[in-house]
């Protein structure tokens, strides 16, 4: 037997004869086509999984047979595959920590407080690393769920799952055909004060149907649930079942049933809510079972269902493809890789894996860290918005569980783990080297800048055909859609008491003319009165000869004529001066005019070297412009629906606005010349832009968004 099996420590449990508890059962299931043994522990409802070689010794222990006998019966039938001793030193110390075996001598007293002391500090480790959900256990529901399982065994069937479908299937095509009713004003119904407390009200009861159809199910299959108390989610406390017992099951499908549970719970809650909320007229109970949707909808898409989150959607997706303990392997072979080909650890073990599994791990590890950072400072602005203490704390907490603990797990690693003491120097520099290179880049190396908003092709203001002044519209001298040239006449107004002064005003001038003459001879004083009388005549008629004139309505660039409204609405109709009539579209665009949010209008104005358009029916078609005017004040009206949210846009509007124009953050307003290949672009359609500015380091970049992200969110 090689010399590297042998522990020098093998003297202090060689003699020992431990023996499994009686809590305690021993499983075989099997995983992508390979054989695996899974020690379920009744008493805890945890699962512990072994390798082949690693059940033939725990298998074994039954009180009689000495560990070291045990032990050279396995390495004699596994010959170079069979475990070392420090393995199996390992070993017995993982099943004693987890309370599984015992052995023939007396037991410690100080020992069994010490373990106990040590599962209350698992629990507050597992609560602190998780800041977002923290368990509190209560009670034992096992009992309780033994004397219901009867009343709900025939839901949990096949028939039941038939019923199931039935009612959820056709709450899903009823819920895409009420989609606008349903997401109408979102934002607005959802955080509204009332509904913020029905929310509070239905959602501890949703989570509840939810963790106790996770019990009945693994009831069902025969599993132990010992375990039922409060979760602290986002400091709200809903209700929760440990069903963790339920992987010892060797069938996976039913492993994923009981995974699958809640979801199901949930998404037949949700259909049912939602067909109340059809029938049901407006009111409580209305609002009640749209909340319900609200809450399983959201849970089930961001959360439970979600197999990137270490929830309901992660064990069935892992059951499913038989890959157990995907998040923690995941990570695992990334550090792993890095031991081996980073450090050059050349004696380091050989990850235990499919190929299929590496490919899966170096996708699923990053992709969920990623998904969980973005989860946790979503939750953590939006608890900010609300309180703004309780939400930079809990942002703080966050990151430093989510992102400083994992650092400062990989330091720790390079600078204690023992598989690294060959190739210590080298790892210690590459890290080090590798993270002040980051910084070094981060904070010198220049990258792309630009900032993305919208715009739409925007008529230019002479395209407007307005009243001049007051008067009804009575001679129609086009029709609508007809070719028109600049200055052509397009209408004519008609106002009788215009027509009158201008005739009394002729009168008067003529009069006061005839005056003049004849004073200019007898009486020079008079004259001088009545040249300043005449001037002021004249200057009376000239302005209302001026409004006669505008009564005609003239078109100021030719193009195509298009009305307000019908040609047969518009006769007879009164208008102001400067009321619109119609537009003359020209035959191309010229003109677009752009928005840009509050946040990032400093950028545009002080580092712009460039902007270009993209036309968002067709983005084959780009070109590059120059802003051609700017308005300087911010303003919350935005030019047009099309920039909406409502209209396909991305600026968020008011929804107490019924016009759907009012944006709910402050923007500002550019004008830029459409270039020649976009000006047939239809107008009011929507523009994609880029203003691209000078290049700027990472850090930088990232100062600018995370100081933005405090003004727009805390004002600080």
């Amino acid at each position: 037997m090689a010399e590297a099996f042998l522990s020098q420590n093998w003297y202090r449990v060689k003699q020992l004869k431990p023996r499994l508890r009686g809590h305690v059962r021993l499983y075989r299931h099997r995983y992508r086509g390979s054989a695996w043994y899974v020690l379920n522990d009744l008493a805890t409802g945890k699962a512990h999984r072994f390798s082949p070689a690693g059940y033939l010794f725990v298998g074994r222990l039954d009180g009689k047979s000495t560990v070291d006998d045990i032990w050279t019966d396995v390495a004699e039938e596994l010959d170079e595959e069979a475990p070392s001793q420090d393995e199996i030193l390992s070993l017995l110390a993982q099943l004693d920590a987890a309370d599984l075996i015992q052995c023939d001598v007396p037991p410690d007293t100080a020992e069994l407080f010490e373990r106990y002391k040590k599962q209350a500090r698992a629990l507050l480790k597992q609560n602190t690393m998780s800041p977002m959900s923290f368990r509190v256990p209560l009670i034992d529901p096992n009992a309780f769920l033994d004397r219901t399982i009867a009343w709900v065994r025939p839901l949990i069937s096949g028939p039941g799952m038939l019923l199931w479908l039935a009612i959820v299937l056709p709450a899903v095509f009823l819920a895409a055909q009420h989609w606008p009713e349903l997401t109408e004003n979102l934002s607005d119904r959802v955080l509204a004060t009332h509904n913020l407390v029905l929310i509070a009200l239905c959602y501890p009861f949703v989570k509840a149907l939810h963790e106790l159809w996770h019990g009945y199910v693994a009831k069902a299959y025969g599993a132990e649930v010992r375990e039922m108390g409060i979760m602290f989610l986002v400091f709200f406390p809903v209700p929760y079942v440990d069903a963790s017992a339920a992987a010892g099951f060797r069938n996976k499908w039913h492993r994923a049933y009981v995974s699958a549970a809640g979801i199901i719970m949930e998404l037949f809650l949700a259909a049912v809510a939602m067909y109340l909320w059809v029938y049901l007229e407006p009111g409580i109970a209305r609002a009640v079972a749209y909340n319900v949707m609200l809450i399983s909808g959201i849970s089930t898409v961001l959360v439970n269902g979600n197999p990137l989150l270490k929830f309901d959607g992660y064990y069935v997706f892992t059951d499913s493809i038989e890959v157990p303990n995907l998040m923690t392997r995941s990570n695992k072979y990334l550090g792993h890789l890095v031991d081996k080909h980073v450090f050059g650890v050349e004696k380091n073990k050989p990850f235990v894996a499919t190929r299929g599994e590496r490919r899966l791990f170096l996708f699923y590890s990053p992709a969920a860290f990623i998904y969980r950072m973005f989860i946790m400072v979503t939750i953590a602005l939006f608890v900010a918005t609300q309180f703004f203490f309780v939400g930079v704390v809990l942002a703080i907490w966050a990151l430093v569980m989510s992102l400083g603990m994992p650092i400062y797990k990989g330091l720790k690693h390079v600078f204690t783990a023992p598989a690294l003491r060959q190739k210590r120097s080298r790892a210690i520099g590459i890290t080090l080297g590798t993270v002040a290179a980051l910084l070094l880049a981060m904070m010198t190396v220049p990258l792309p800048l630009h900032t993305d908003t919208e715009g739409v092709v925007w008529l230019p203001d002479s395209a407007q055909v307005m009243a001049g002044t007051d008067g009804f519209l009575d001679e129609i001298a086009v029709v609508a859609g007809a070719e028109v040239a600049a200055d052509q006449e397009l209408f004519r107004l008609s106002d009788p008491e215009v027509t009158l002064r201008v005739d009394s005003l002729k009168w008067k001038v003529r009069e006061l003319e005839i005056e003049l003459r004849q004073q200019s001879v007898d009486n020079p004083l008079e004259t001088k009165i009545s040249r300043v009388k005449l001037d002021e005549e004249r200057a009376r008629l000239a302005r209302e000869l001026e409004r006669m004139e505008n009564l005609k309505v003239v078109s100021q660039l030719g193009g195509t004529f298009s009305p307000i409204a019908s040609i047969d609405d518009l006769a007879g109709r009164f208008f102001r001066k400067g009321e619109l009539i119609g537009y003359v579209l020209p035959s191309d665009s010229r003109q677009v005019r752009l928005v840009v949010p509050q946040e990032n209008i400093d950028l545009v104005r002080e580092n712009t070297r460039g902007v270009e358009l993209m036309l968002a029916s067709d983005t084959r078609r780009t070109g590059m412009t120059e802003i051609v005017r700017e308005v300087p004040a911010g303003q919350y009206e935005l030019p047009s629906l099309a920039l909406a949210d409502s209209g396909g846009g991305e600026f968020a509007t008011d929804p107490m606005d019924p016009e759907g124009k009012t944006a709910i953050n402050r923007v500002f307003q550019f004008d830029a010349v459409l270039p020649t290949g976009l000006q047939q672009a239809p107008f009011g359609s929507r523009v994609f832009v880029r203003f691209e500015h000078l290049p700027e380091p990472l850090g930088f970049q990232l100062y600018r968004r995370v100081r933005q992200l405090f003004l727009s969110h805390f004002y600080a």
